[in-house]
C-alpha cells in the first residue's frame, strides 16, 4: 500500500482508501478498481493523489529512474547538482520539485542528446565604480529617486480610486478601464486565455468583471499598469524579455499553488509573482554599473543575486521593491509579499506562496538571472502552506500553456 500522485495512477490499479475530493465530496469506495475515467474524474475534481494496493511513490521513482541509460542519467545528474547547488533537498517539495526536474531533463536529452541540456549565457565581467562605498547608497535613497523619475500611468490611480471607493460599482470599473484599449485588450486576453479556462468567450470589460469579480479584476489591471512604469532598462543589464517571462513564470506559479489554499486572493498572487523582482529593475535603472556588477559576481560565484546584493550594496532588490510599492500606496500585502518572496521571513502564508513560485519559476524554464540557480523552499514556508507536495507536478503541468498564453497577451 502507498500514497501516489494523480499522475502515476493506471486504470487497473486498485484503490486502498476511499477517494475523497478536496471539498470531502466521496468519489470512489476502497477496493475499487482504477479505470481511466474515474482517474479523468479525480483529476478534474482537484485529487492530486491516492493511497493504491500494492504501490508506493518510492518504487514508481525506482522504477522510472530504471527507464534510462547511465549515458542520459549521469550527465542530467551532473546539471541538476548546479541547478540546485543551494537548495535543501531534504525539505520534501524541493525534493519532489528535483524529482519532476530530473524526469523532464532525462526525457529531454533521451530524446535530442545531451546537447539539449539548457546552458547559461555568459556574463560580461563588470567591476564596481571608483569610489563606491557601500552603505553610501541606501535603498531608501534610490526609491526616492525613482519614485521621482517613474511616470506612472494615469489609469493606475484611476483604478485605485475605484477599488479604494466604496461606491463604486462594477460598471465604474469598467468605465475606467474600457477608456484605456491596451490594458483592456491584454486584460481581455488573460481573461479568454489557459489561466481561467472560462468555457465561453469573454468579449467585454464588463462581462469580465460580471465573472471574475471588481477587486479581482482591479487588481490585474494594477498590476499589468506597473510595468509600464518601467521602459529603457539598459540592454547590456537584462534581457527584458526574460525578465518579464520570469516575473509572468512566478505569477502563473504563485497563482496555481493559491488555488489548493482556501483564503487567498489568487489575483494578488499572480501580481505578486509578476513584481517580485521589480526592485531589481529600480537598481537597474539608478545603479547601473553596481547591478552589472553584481549580476557578474552571482553568475562567476554561481549565488543568489539576493545574497550577492546584500554582500555589496547592503541591501537587495526585495527591500527596494517593497519600498517602491509602498511609496506608490500599493496594498499592504501584496508589499510584504514581495519583501519576503525569498522566503527570509513567514509573514503571511501568501509571501510564502510568492517565495515557493520563484524557486518554481526559476527551476522549470523562466531563471531570472543568467546562473539559474534555483532558490530554496524552506521547509517552514512549505509548511505554511499546508498542502502536500503532490500538487507540484500538476501545477507544473498547468503552467506551461499559462505562461506562453500571459506572456503573448502582454508582449505579442
Amino acid at each position: 500500500m502507498g500514497l501516489i500522485y494523480i499522475d502515476d495512477l493506471k486504470p487497473g490499479m486498485k484503490l486502498e482508501h476511499d477517494l475523497i475530493c478536496p471539498n470531502g465530496r466521496f468519489l470512489l469506495s476502497s477496493g475499487s478498481v482504477l479505470e481511466e475515467k474515474h482517474i479523468r474524474i479525480a483529476r478534474s475534481w482537484g485529487i492530486t493523489e491516492a493511497y493504491v494496493v500494492g504501490m508506493d511513490r518510492e518504487t514508481l521513482n525506482l522504477e522510472a529512474q530504471s527507464a534510462f541509460s547511465p549515458e542520459v542519467v549521469e550527465p542530467v545528474d551532473q546539471y541538476l547538482s548546479l541547478i540546485f547547488k543551494y537548495a535543501d533537498l531534504s525539505v520534501p517539495a524541493m525534493h519532489e520539485i528535483h524529482r519532476i526536474k530530473r524526469l523532464m531533463l532525462c526525457k529531454l536529452v533521451e530524446q535530442k542528446g545531451v546537447q539539449a541540456l539548457p546552458k547559461p549565457s555568459s556574463v560580461p565581467e563588470a567591476r564596481l565604480p571608483k569610489g563606491f562605498v557601500k552603505g553610501a547608497v541606501t535603498a531608501e535613497s534610490i526609491v526616492e529617486k525613482e519614485v521621482g523619475l517613474a511616470s506612472f500611468p494615469d489609469i493606475y490611480y484611476k483604478i485605485k480610486d475605484v477599488l479604494s471607493n466604496p461606491a463604486s460599482s462594477a460598471s465604474h470599473m469598467a468605465d475606467v478601464v474600457e477608456k484605456d484599449t491596451s490594458l483592456s485588450a491584454k486584460l481581455l486576453k488573460i481573461v479568454n486565455s489557459a489561466f481561467y479556462s472560462f468555457p465561453s468567450r469573454i468579449d467585454s470589460i464588463r462581462r469580465a468583471i460580471t465573472i471574475i469579480g471588481t477587486k479581482e479584476l482591479g487588481t490585474l489591471a494594477v498590476g499589468i499598469s506597473a510595468i509600464e512604469a518601467f521602459k529603457g532598462i539598459p540592454v547590456e543589464l537584462t534581457n527584458m524579455k526574460k525578465f518579464w517571462r520570469h516575473s509572468i513564470a512566478c505569477g502563473v506559479f504563485a497563482r496555481l499553488l493559491g488555488t489548493h489554499i482556501d483564503e487567498v486572493s489568487t489575483e494578488r498572487l499572480f501580481v505578486s509573482g509578476l513584481l517580485h523582482d521589480i526592485g531589481r529593475l529600480v537598481i537597474f535603472r539608478t545603479l547601473p554599473e553596481e547591478s552589472a556588477y553584481t549580476l557578474f559576481l552571482a553568475h562567476k560565484l554561481n549565488k543568489s543575486l539576493a545574497d550577492i546584493e546584500y554582500e555589496v550594496l547592503g541591501f537587495d532588490h526585495s527591500d527596494v521593491g517593497a519600498l517602491l510599492l509602498e511609496k506608490w500606496k500599493f496594498p499592504t500585502q501584496l508589499v510584504k509579499n514581495v519583501k519576503f518572496h525569498h522566503g527570509v521571513k513567514n509573514v503571511h502564508i501568501e509571501a510564502s506562496i510568492t517565495s515557493a513560485a520563484d524557486c518554481m519559476a526559476v527551476t522549470f524554464g523562466s531563471p531570472v538571472t543568467s546562473s539559474f540557480i534555483a532558490p530554496s523552499i524552506s521547509k517552514d514556508v512549505w509548511d505554511s502552506l499546508g498542502i502536500s507536495t503532490s500538487v507540484i507536478a500538476n501545477v507544473v503541468t498547468q503552467s506551461e500553456r499559462q505562461i506562453e498564453e500571459i506572456e503573448d497577451a502582454f508582449f505579442g
